[in-house]
């Protein structure tokens, strides 16, 4: 009887231990699996094989946009002195660049200097963060970590941080590119509206700057894009379009209505991947109705009001 029972008892623990065993063999592919499916589900503009590009403010002031190419495997990033005098978007004046970012924090509107970048030098770029670029400048593992987990403000999602951090990670010493705009001839040392010295943009932005966010899903596609203008504000129509061809694409109209509409920026076409970049960099909403061009980009009132 005893006998029967202390088998019964070590049957009952083997089975145990197996289970164990198994639960402990299952545990590390389930943990990859979990994390795996948590950074697709918060990965929300980088596929990894697109360029993409976001602005940082240093702590010297200075304005960095960074631009990932994984075609190439590079990374270009430009510096804008701080002291660049530049038109802020959402009809806030003329500024120091170095100021834009606080600007924007004080109106709760943490976009603002990105979208100055995107207006006053036409590079396509709408992703920012209040982490210095240096960090991963410097591809060193602390300060990769730093960027992904501790970014401070910033829009770019935790799955695309990590995305941007294993880039950098992996891109040699040799294929990243400094540029500050301060030391070469895109801009000009002069005095600015308060009175001290600054810089100014010497003239329109050069095709030489402009060539590193050529996006190869308009360049390569030969995209059509049509622009209704309803704004009510001259140039506006005329900026979009310039911005757009920065990315590649060919504005082929510009229909400016004389009456203004009161809306916002819609977004249609017959390209779904195109209309979603274009969506995703002016913050504009998207149509499903059909459109002659491959993209098609309507702005109102509101749309000028914060570009």
């Amino acid at each position: 009887m005893r006998s029967a029972q202390r088998r019964n008892k070590q049957a009952v623990l083997a089975r145990r231990r197996s289970v164990l065993f198994l639960f402990k063999l299952l545990l590390v592919p389930l943990f990859f699996i979990i994390v795996f499916l948590f950074l697709k589900l918060t990965t929300k503009y980088w596929n990894g094989s697109d360029k993409v590009s976001y602005v940082t403010k240093e702590d010297s002031g200075d304005v960095v946009v960074t631009v990932l190419d994984p075609k190439l495997s590079e990374v270009t990033s430009l510096v804008i002195p701080g002291d660049t005098q530049v038109e802020v978007a959402g009809n806030y004046g003329s500024l120091r660049i170095k100021n834009v970012w606080q600007l924007g924090l004080n109106e709760k509107k943490e976009y603002l200097l990105a979208a100055t970048i995107t207006k006053s030098f036409h590079f396509p770029v709408f992703l920012w963060t209040g982490s210095s670029a240096q960090k991963l400048r410097d591809a060193n593992l602390p300060g990769i970590i730093d960027f992904i987990f501790s970014p401070g403000r910033t829009n770019i999602p935790l799955g695309d941080r990590v995305r941007i951090g294993f880039f950098f990670f992996q891109v040699k010493s040799i294929d990243k590119t400094e540029i500050n705009l301060g030391e070469s001839k895109f801009l000009r040392k002069t005095k600015l509206n308060d009175g001290e010295v600054g810089y100014l943009l010497n003239g329109p932005v050069s095709e030489r700057l402009t060539v590193y966010f050529s996006d190869n899903d308009f360049a390569d596609g030969n995209l059509k894009v049509g622009i209704v203008d309803a704004a009510g504000t001259p140039g506006v129509g005329e900026s979009v379009g310039v911005v757009i061809q920065v990315l590649g694409g060919k504005v082929v109209s510009i229909d400016r209505k004389t009456t203004p509409s009161e809306t916002d920026c819609f977004v249609l076409g017959n390209n779904a991947k195109v209309v979603e970049k274009v969506a995703n960099l002016f913050t504009c909403k998207k149509l499903k109705e059909k459109s002659a061009f491959d993209v098609e980009i309507r702005v109102g009132v509101e749309f000028a009001k914060r570009f």
